[in-house]
């Protein structure tokens, strides 16, 4: 299982993006002759309201009890700052790696996540210690829970469509590509996940919109594969 959001979780993801055919079949011309690099930008995330004690039970299962009782109340937001080295020193692996990452990939309350995509490959996935470091053809705007939703199963266009997900820059929203918009939720799907977060719950209009977007997604995506396999086919002859 990897935590999400983190940089295992992002390594995770990037091998599956790479080992998905369908990918080779949506992503068909993206990022040829133009930037195919994707920001996720995961805002919102609630480090004031959630504590170190509400880790997943897997992470917290090797911290000592002595260390443990001196957690309770401590939230995500304070921990880099109050846990200090002879204390880090006592945790596990995972806890110390999980404070570093606090430290230096949260900017602003949130994770940006790297992704650089051309056509069926995903050539690199990094989280961004600066959001501006690196040059994005395109953004995809979230808070934390509507990424969880995405990761729990809801259909990303979906998201898009009632307005929790926002996208700006070229490509993603043009006919030919709404297939890979929508694969790139399905491959985070896939990718075996523990929140760090509460999950959210879904909304009685959201459930209803997702069901709705279902069976024209999956129609979709087959219409495509079906086109890149015939032009692939003709390409023989």
């Amino acid at each position: 299982m990897s935590l999400f959001p983190t940089e295992q979780w992002l390594d995770e993801y990037k091998a599956l993006l790479n080992e998905s055919s369908a990918l080779d079949d949506v992503a068909a011309g993206w990022g040829v002759g133009f930037n195919g690099a994707i920001l996720l930008a995961i805002t919102d995330l609630p480090l004031d309201d959630t504590t170190v004690r509400e880790l997943p039970e897997s992470v917290l299962a090797d911290v000592p009890d002595s260390i443990c009782e001196g957690l309770t109340g401590l939230t995500y937001e304070d921990a880099p700052a109050e846990i200090d080295d002879s204390v880090r020193a006592e945790l596990p692996p995972v806890v110390q790696d999980l404070l570093t990452q606090l430290e230096k990939n949260v900017v602003g309350g949130a994770v940006y996540a790297y992704v650089e995509l051309e056509e069926g490959t995903c050539n690199e996935a990094e989280i961004l210690e600066n959001p501006n470091e690196r040059e994005v053809g395109a953004v995809i705007r979230g808070p934390c829970s509507t990424w969880q939703q995405i990761i729990d199963g809801r259909p990303t266009t979906s998201a898009v469509l009632s307005g929790d997900l926002e996208i700006s820059g070229n490509g993603l929203l043009r006919p030919q590509y709404t297939a890979l918009l929508q694969l790139l939720g399905d491959v985070a799907a896939d990718v075996e996940t523990t929140h760090l977060f509460e999950e959210p719950g879904t909304s009685f209009q959201d459930f209803v919109l997702d069901e709705a977007v279902r069976q024209p997604i999956a129609v979709q995506r087959f219409a495509y594969q079906q086109a890149a396999w015939a032009t692939r086919m003709l390409s023989l002859f």
